[in-house]
């Protein structure tokens, strides 16, 4: 019988150490609810030998070291409560990403941001119909996307360590904790609040571009973290520059606060902040008859690891 590309299956779990050896996701607790899974088994270089022959054609190649790499994309949504975590914070915190939960009165939030040393790794268990990619030392890079009329998704990029693909039947899965994420419209989402305007917006994405290498080096093989380098692209209702001249706050190179709000009721807020970003030269485009502002950005540190925050609240 023929496999089926329709039917796949994620489990995700954080791992108590580095490729701890131990960690196994529960099919009850660590389901993935994607709109999205794309497996690839082998990713990685092969080494070419390079022979010089007194004939053309190519020579035989060797296998260097290889790595999974699975890309999730996942609603945007929140627990359902205040001061729980979001189902996708552990694969967002194996992305470089710290997490504080407060269940203080009246401040019940959980808050991710980006850390530079000792993040978190985990694992997955990637079900392709009847073959099973399982990794260790999982570690990844998030993309997040907030458009007008869509539904708010994150896309997660995860790197892990090679494992035999074994065969395995899909797993019955728990998706409870997998709320539905309210829609980006007027109801549910707020103006953004750009750089002391404002602003009607109709696309929002967010790029944290983190870094994931596979270690070169022998005895050593690793999936690390070495970098990030965040950047966005916003498109705008045009306040006019009567009311907020981006044409030149992009030409003088000057920096100012970003913020999204996405839901109106506790339980159900999702805050991107970034307290210092640039822009590149804005550009007209039109959204239904209106003028709109097109223009990419980039988050800076403050005092570092501060560029980017996300309160789920």
């Amino acid at each position: 019988m023929s496999l089926k590309t329709n039917r796949r299956a994620m489990l995700f779990a954080l791992e108590s150490d580095y490729n701890d050896g131990t960690t196994l996701p529960d099919s009850a607790t660590d389901a993935v609810l994607t709109r999205e899974i794309t497996v690839t088994p082998l990713s990685g270089n092969d080494i070419e030998r390079n022979f010089v022959r007194p004939y053309y054609g190519n020579s035989p190649r060797a296998a260097g070291e290889k790595h999974v790499e699975v890309q999730v994309e996942v609603e945007l949504c929140t627990s359902g409560t205040a001061g729980t975590a979001p189902p996708w914070g552990k694969m967002l915190r194996c992305c470089g990403f710290s997490e504080v939960i407060d269940n203080t009165v009246d401040n019940e939030s959980v808050t991710y941001a980006p850390v530079s040393e000792n993040e978190d790794s985990g694992v997955f268990f990637a079900h392709v119909d009847g073959n099973l990619h399982k990794s260790r030392g999982v570690h990844g890079t998030a993309a997040f996307t907030v458009n007008a009329e869509s539904i708010p998704v994150v896309r997660f990029t995860l790197r892990g360590l090679l494992s035999p693909v074994t065969p395995e039947q899909l797993p019955a899965v728990t998706l409870s904790q997998w709320n539905a994420a309210l829609a980006v419209n007027t109801l549910n989402t707020e103006p953004l609040t750009f750089m002391g305007a404002t602003v009607p917006f109709n696309q929002f994405s967010l790029d944290m571009s983190g870094e994931v290498v596979h270690k070169k080096i022998v005895g050593s093989n690793d999936i690390q973290i070495t970098g990030r380098a965040p950047s966005g692209q916003l498109i705008i209702e045009d306040p006019g520059v009567g009311v907020k001249n981006y044409f030149e706050v992009s030409q003088n190179a000057e920096t100012g606060a970003l913020t999204l709000t996405h839901g109106k009721t506790a339980g159900q807020i999702i805050e991107i902040s970034m307290p210092k970003v640039g822009i590149e030269s804005p550009t007209y485009s039109d959204q239904d008859g209106t003028q709109m502002l097109t223009m990419n950005y980039r988050p800076e540190p403050v005092d570092g690891n501060d560029e980017v925050t996300i309160v789920v609240k």
